[in-house]
């Protein structure tokens, strides 16, 4: 059943479709946060391997990679800020 159907089911208001979509948002911002921080990590101790010594020229361009996904879904978790912070806006002034 549906958050809204359960709320209509149980007496309470429906959940409001936006309402629902920011939920969802900021479940996926925290997933994309913690997979930034996850690659960070990784990153990092392939730098630290790196400057060892202990990797080719592949290691290399994946040690450069990590670096490149994890700006990018650091970007991304900001921008699903943005979005659950006008989505929030949204829901209360629908109240």
């Amino acid at each position: 059943m549906s958050k809204s159907k359960e709320g209509e089911a149980s007496g309470a208001a429906p959940v409001s479709p936006v309402a629902e979509a920011l939920d969802k948002s900021k479940q996926a911002t925290e997933d994309v946060k913690k997979a930034a921080d996850d690659l960070a990590v990784v990153h990092a101790v392939l730098d630290t391997k790196l400057a060892k010594g202990a990797a080719d020229g592949d290691v290399a361009r994946a040690v450069a990679e990590t670096d490149a996904v994890e700006k990018r879904l650091t970007r991304s978790a900001e921008k699903l800020d943005e979005v659950n912070d006008t989505l929030a806006r949204q829901v209360k002034a629908s109240r």
